[in-house]
């Protein structure tokens, strides 16, 4: 869900931008989905044909289906079932032998070797990015892209951050980067890099905008699509025995998990940018995320896909909105690096109509089209960017 939401954000800004692209940013720093995103747009890849490819893919597959991100961590899950009798024998035994010291607490904890490190691969991810960034015009080596990138992972063992891309950790091939930078601990397996352990870099900093004030960014775009939900508790919620009528709470425990985790990253994004609002008033932050009370209930559930076309256009849509509300304030900020602005529309907006039913003999005629139009988009955003100066701006998406 965060990389759709990201792609919409960043589409609507590519259009309302004048005069500069947001592939001619200097610097992208990607977090977890967001290190996917930015490995996309410092390849050249623009927000524009992003947009046009997740909402072209209703009723079929798409990039997100084919790097089956649920795939099974089948092979450290059967070793530590075939481990489990001597796993549950020694903890039992544990008990019986300390049973005045060891509480039930500790006995449950013990067992907890049974579980796996996560339950699922990125490996599909991997695999798919490096075909992707195989191809001509593409890279999968952070020394060769125009722009710099960073994807930012945690080293599970020592809690250090590890910014991949940075002098010193640009060996490290893209693909493996954003593997480990997407690696949300419990859901997915660590991801082996070298000889340590990495997991999702949320763990530590909601968007590491740091790393753009560290590299002298005067301005940080920051795409956060991961905000507290706002749910009103229904009245008619019916009670069975104990369990609590609290809208979220009576969902169960996942539910209840998930708010944490939301309440958690919003927070500490929240305070970090009061503290460089302090320390680096000459820094400009731009920060678009929803709002939680807009929040619209299939953007509730994190690892969503299915509603990937309603997901990007709620981004673009309400994006462009802020965008008119807030003009005079966001055109003042981007003028100080030089960007500008265009003006809100003059005529009312209205819902993206459905694609009309593809004619019998007409399917071939039509993706030729579309790959045309992709061709030419690509070829004039390369002619923007190589007439385009280097600045000194930065696009975080979380």
């Amino acid at each position: 869900m965060g990389a759709i939401y990201e792609m919409g954000v960043l589409a609507a800004l590519e259009e309302r931008l004048e005069g500069a692209s947001v592939n001619d940013f200097d610097l992208f720093v990607g977090v977890s989905a967001g290190s996917y995103v930015g490995t996309l747009l410092a390849n050249g890849i623009s927000p524009t044909v992003l947009y046009r490819s997740v909402t072209r893919s209703a009723g079929s597959r798409s990039d997100l289906d084919d790097m089956q991100l649920f795939r099974l961590n089948l092979s450290e899950i059967l070793v530590r079932l075939a481990r489990a009798p001597v796993t549950v024998a020694e903890s039992a035994w544990d008990y019986f032998k300390n049973g005045r010291e060891t509480t039930l607490t500790d006995l449950v904890a013990s067992l907890s070797a049974v579980l796996p490190s996560g339950f699922f691969t990125l490996e599909g991810l991997e695999e798919w990015l490096e075909v992707w960034l195989s191809q001509p015009g593409r890279t999968n080596d952070f020394r060769q892209l125009r722009n710099e990138l960073r994807c930012v992972a945690v080293e599970l063992d020592t809690g250090h951050v590890a910014a991949f891309g940075a002098p010193g950790l640009d060996q490290v091939p893209i693909s493996r980067a954003v593997k480990a930078s997407c690696a949300l601990p419990g859901l997915y397996r660590p991801v082996r890099i070298g000889d340590s352990d990495y997991i999702d870099g949320g763990v530590r900093k909601t968007a590491h905008i740091s790393l753009a004030i560290r590299d002298r960014c005067g301005l940080v775009v920051c795409v956060n699509p991961i905000v507290p939900l706002r749910v009103t508790p229904s009245r008619t919620l019916p009670r069975f025995g104990r369990i609590p009528r609290g809208a979220l709470a009576s969902r169960g425990l996942l539910s209840v998990l998930d708010q944490v985790f939301r309440l958690t990253l919003h927070t500490r994004l929240q305070y970090g940018l009061a503290r460089y609002a302090r320390e680096r008033p000459d820094v400009d932050i731009l920060v678009f995320e929803p709002k939680p009370e807009d929040l619209p209930f299939f953007m509730r559930n994190i690892m969503r896909t299915s509603g990937r076309v309603r997901i990007a256009e709620f981004a673009y849509r309400s994006t462009m909105q802020r965008l008119d509300e807030e003009h005079g304030r966001i055109s003042r900020v981007l003028a100080r690096h030089g960007l500008g602005l265009r003006p809100a529309v003059s005529f009312p907006r209205v819902a993206r109509p459905a694609p009309p039913r593809r004619q019998p003999g007409l399917k071939g005629a039509h993706d030729r089209l579309l790959a045309s139009l992709d061709r030419l988009e690509k070829s004039l955003d390369g002619r923007k960017a190589s007439e385009a100066g280097p600045r000194a701006r930065s696009v975080t998406p979380r």
